[in-house]
């Protein structure tokens, strides 16, 4: 017997298409370049904690609040604890913040192009949308912004692309809307800049981070929050009991720790230079490479309909690169920076399948 589904599920949750990850290789031989992940391990102080944190203790709950890794990370960033918000990963970040703020004919606003997941909590929640395109200097236009907005989000850096956007336009903006702006930072770690400076004089501003990215924790699954505190009181409701698990609560503190921060650093320099010599390599192959300050590059080649047919051969030769049916990527590739042995193979196989073109 089929289910009937339009009795169960919300109309709005029937119409959607919801998100598409990066796709996930069981093929050990893959260089997987798709999703952004760091291409180094975590810390060594962080690999030594996994096996201390399997004992007896997960056995009972982990902190609801996550109050001892808050008041690290208030002290790593300058931030005062009852401002800090942790989640498992930044997404659920993303999600609290849409079940918290956002109801169904309320406005959300956001570029074209960003993060793919806005879109879909967007619809999720039923609100209406507005999409502001980037210019073709790939600048984000404040001004088609409306200032009666919810909830307005935008990435510093910005993918697909990873440029940041005008500081003083960004301070701007914020002074006037009478919503709520969520500035993503994801990436920042490997940018020139970050806005927790701004957040500080903005009552109505979020800065949202991961340990995804730089701290190369993506499948431990860990993301925070800063904002005021009367503001993540709020989001503090709608949170999930235990929303983060005591060996995640455990790694992210090791990450933290002076050994951890200076691993981490270490490897930002390395895929900061490799990202400089990849974005050269590939522009002296004829690829139009926008500067990035992120740990990937948006590389769009000229002719139409190629970027999708190199995807499917590069994955062919077991390199996975991310290929979005978005209209404005059509022509694009997002390559993730690897390590100088993967990017090296990378463009030995691009040269290849270019010059057979």
């Amino acid at each position: 017997m089929k289910p009937n589904t339009k009795n169960w599920f919300r109309p709005a949750v029937l119409k959607m298409k919801g998100y598409t990850p990066g796709e996930q290789p069981t093929d050990l031989r893959t260089v997987k370049l798709n999703t952004n992940e760091n291409p180094y391990g975590p810390s060594r102080v962080v690999q030594k904690a996994v096996a201390k944190l399997g004992d007896f203790r997960l056995r009972l709950y982990p902190e609801p609040t996550a109050h001892t890794l808050r008041k690290a990370l208030s002290k790593h960033y300058g931030w005062p604890i009852e401002g800090i918000l942790v989640g498992n990963g930044s997404d659920e970040i993303l999600s609290m913040l849409f079940r918290a703020s956002v109801g169904p004919g309320d406005l959300v606003q956001y570029p074209d192009l960003t993060y793919s997941l806005y879109p879909v909590l967007a619809e999720m929640s039923e609100a209406r949308v507005k999409e502001v395109a980037l210019d073709e200097n790939l600048e984000l236009p404040f001004e088609k912004f409306s200032l009666q907005a919810r909830l307005t989000l935008w990435g510093h850096p910005n993918p697909p692309i990873g440029n940041c956007f005008d500081p003083k336009k960004m301070a701007a903006f914020c002074a006037k809307t009478k919503g709520l702006v969520l500035i993503d930072e994801a990436y920042v770690d490997f940018a020139k800049s970050h806005c927790l400076s701004l957040a500080r004089k903005c009552p109505n501003m979020l800065v949202l981070r991961t340990m995804s990215k730089s701290f190369s924790l993506a499948g431990a699954r860990l993301g925070y929050v800063f904002g005021h505190p009367e503001v993540i009181s709020q989001l503090m409701k709608v949170k999930d009991s235990y929303n983060v698990n005591r060996i995640t609560q455990g790694l992210a503190l090791e990450a933290l720790s002076p050994q951890g921060i200076r691993e981490q650093k270490t490897k930002i320099k390395i895929i900061q230079s490799e990202r400089e010599r990849l974005t050269k390599a590939l522009r002296e192959l004829g690829f139009v490479v926008p500067n990035s300050q992120a740990n990937f590059l948006l590389a769009r080649w000229p002719l139409a309909n190629s970027a999708e047919s190199l995807y499917k051969n590069l994955k062919r030769k077991f390199i996975l690169v991310r290929y979005f049916s978005h209209p404005r990527l059509k022509q694009a590739l997002r390559v993730t920076v690897g390590t100088p042995e993967q990017n090296n193979r990378l463009l030995r196989e691009l040269k290849g399948l270019l010059k057979r073109r």
